[in-house]
């Protein structure tokens, strides 16, 4: 019992080393970009030895694949969420979207970081996150093809609606200001109502 009481209280150490970690990191890669921050500079940012980082991280590309699966796993649970609602398929892709879009906007530095260094991943870190990617698609693809049976969308191809979708609002880290003329809510809505124009639907109220 000791044993893994010791086990235990170890993991818990090391998850919050690395949640220290990553915070740093992320914003580090955010504004000095992926290339051009070393482990070194992240302890030295943080205020801590070398060591402390080294003990949990041997190389960068690890941290920069823990703040991508930290990211897609958020965009993943906001579209399965909303697409698991009761409702109709249009009152379902409206909420996916308002929801994937308050990730990319409260977790903008994570997600720009993973868009733009996203090459740099390890090739066996990319398939994870390719997969995890794939999920997103197909979920907002699944309820498009929904819809549309139903007769509540018009659609051209549920898959490239998807892709058109997703990338639509992936791409809101990058203009959205959070001091400027739209609040987070805002656009949250007006996502939501160009997705289910995407989708040949009437805007849901």
């Amino acid at each position: 019992m000791a044993a893994t009481e010791s086990t235990a209280i170890r993991d818990q150490l090391r998850n919050v080393k690395k949640d220290r970690i990553v915070d740093e990191a992320r914003k580090l890669f955010y504004t000095h970009g992926f290339r051009g921050t070393s482990l070194d500079a992240i302890a030295e940012s943080m205020g801590v030895t070398k060591p402390f980082v080294y003990g949990v991280y041997d190389k960068k590309t690890d941290i920069l694949f823990d703040i991508a699966l930290r990211n897609v796993h958020r965009s993943v649970e906001a579209v399965e969420g909303g697409a698991a609602l009761a409702g109709t398929a249009g009152e379902r892709l409206a909420e996916a979207a308002r929801r994937l879009t308050r990730v990319c906007i409260e977790y903008r530095e994570g997600v720009a970081v993973f868009f733009r260094d996203e090459t740099s991943l390890d090739p066996e870190h990319h398939e994870v996150i390719s997969a995890l990617k794939q999920r997103i698609d197909d979920s907002l693809a699944h309820l498009l093809e929904e819809g549309a049976a139903n007769g509540e969308f018009q659609l051209i191809d549920a898959r490239t609606s998807a892709l058109a979708i997703g990338g639509m609002i992936s791409w809101s880290y990058v203009w959205f200001r959070p001091h400027g003329r739209l609040s987070m809510e805002m656009l949250m809505e007006q996502m939501a109502q160009y997705a289910l124009r995407i989708a040949g639907a009437k805007p849901v109220a």
